[in-house]
């Protein structure tokens, strides 16, 4: 199976196949059938599935010599996407090309080893330039403190950082513009590219902010001074009793009934949220709460917590994810159309989280899921993006969401 699509700077295709020889064919012979004259691709994105990880670099190597693309990024993961399209658990490829003027975008990717010499490879560039955004890609499993290392690339580089981490189940692997495998890589583009993004986050808050008083590193001990537990239960049920306009416990209660446990209703589907401090959007980064020992309160969470932060819990489901992606991909389009009177895309990258694979995007089952929902709103434009294990925007890693950046 094999999607294509096309405009006058960018082209995308994206393929699956029983072999990498095979999912190179199908892809090059569809981006040669709509290439137009004068086209010459200069940067390239790529990703594939986890079952296509130990044969990348070869089909990579292909795409390269073919194209004449040597400025690339991207990664593995366990469902890569397309125009239209997403795959899981199959072996595919899919890769956007496209042609930005030389001067105006810079490549980068690090190794672990010299990454000390980052600065002094993109200085010639950095002060001939003024970065807009930064486009990453990191892989969690080849670097222990990847947090620090994309902090010390914002810091360094500047502009507005977005992408994703690598996802995987076994193996994972990341690819730059070089022979080597990289940590972290992707493209500097400067204000000259104009590109716009945004973000979804498919959370929706339940309750109001709790301070954490007592910690124990991913441990949190003690809720605005009470049990933990117990606040998350209360929160629950302050949230049902919003949205059925009644109190089920009291109601089941007052018939001799078994009260809800309000803790199961939301078994996977409740989080916890760091707010980010200063955003005006109410934005806030969605971590996973591991476990929670019922005797005494005491909550086990995916991030490494302080005594003082603030966190609220959040609710996502199938329709908090299809409401808000709507809504953000209307904006996005809407706000593009303001500023520069029309919506023509060239191109876009999509970013989502692997944990919306498992979401219902259509209130059915049906092919593309969310991918269908971004073609639907933002046209059939080129494509590429992948599931990530953590996506990043402005620099901070989040979880549960999905990020697009449009290319104008």
């Amino acid at each position: 199976m094999t999607t294509i699509s096309t405009s006058s700077k960018f082209v995308s295709a994206a393929a699956s196949g029983e072999n990498w020889r095979d999912i190179g064919k199908n892809i090059l012979e569809q981006l040669e059938s709509v290439k137009t004259e004068g086209f010459k691709p200069n940067i390239g994105f790529f990703y594939v599935t986890e079952d296509l990880v130990d044969d990348a670099k070869s089909l990579l190597t292909l795409l390269k010599s073919v194209t004449g693309v040597k400025n690339w990024s991207g990664t593995s993961a366990i469902g890569i996407c397309g125009s239209g399209v997403h795959y899981v658990d199959v072996p595919a490829a899919s890769v956007l090309i496209g042609q930005v003027p030389i001067n105006d975008f810079c490549p980068f990717q690090t190794d672990g080893q010299n990454d000390k010499d980052l600065k002094q490879g993109l200085e010639s560039w950095l002060n001939k330039n003024d970065p807009m955004l930064v486009m990453i890609h990191g892989n969690p499993e080849a670097q222990t403190n990847l947090a620090k290392t994309i902090e010390e690339i914002e810091t360094m580089v500047g502009g507005f950082m977005v992408g994703g981490m690598t996802s995987y189940r076994t193996k994972g692997t990341l690819f730059g513009y070089g022979d080597d495998l990289a940590n972290t890589s992707g493209f500097i583009f400067a204000e000259n590219v104009e590109v716009a993004t945004a973000l979804s986050q498919g959370c929706i808050p339940i309750g109001s902010l709790h301070e954490i008083s007592k910690t124990g590193d991913h441990l949190i001990e003690y809720l605005d001074g009470q049990n933990p537990f117990e606040v998350f239960s209360k929160d629950l049920k302050s949230s049902v009793y919003k949205k059925l306009g009644f109190d089920p416990e009291k109601v089941l209660m007052e018939q001799g009934l078994i009260s809800p446990d309000f803790s199961r209703m939301l078994e996977g589907e409740a989080h916890i949220a760091f707010p980010v401090v200063g955003s005006d959007k109410n934005d806030f980064m969605v971590r996973s709460i591991l476990a929670i020992d019922p005797d005494t309160g005491v909550m086990a969470v995916n991030e490494r917590i302080e005594d003082g932060q603030h966190i609220m819990f959040v609710h996502r489901d199938d329709e908090t994810v299809r409401s808000d992606l709507s809504s953000c991909l209307v904006a996005v389009r809407n706000r593009i159309a303001l500023q520069k009177g029309h919506f023509k895309p060239k191109a876009a990258i999509y970013v989502s989280c692997v944990a919306r694979l498992n979401v219902d995007f259509a209130g059915k089952e049906k092919a593309g899921g969310e991918m269908e929902l971004v073609r639907e709103i933002l046209g059939d434009i080129p494509l590429a993006g992948f599931y990530a294990g953590g996506e990043i925007s402005g620099g901070r890693i989040y979880g549960h969401t999905g990020i697009v950046i449009v290319f104008l």
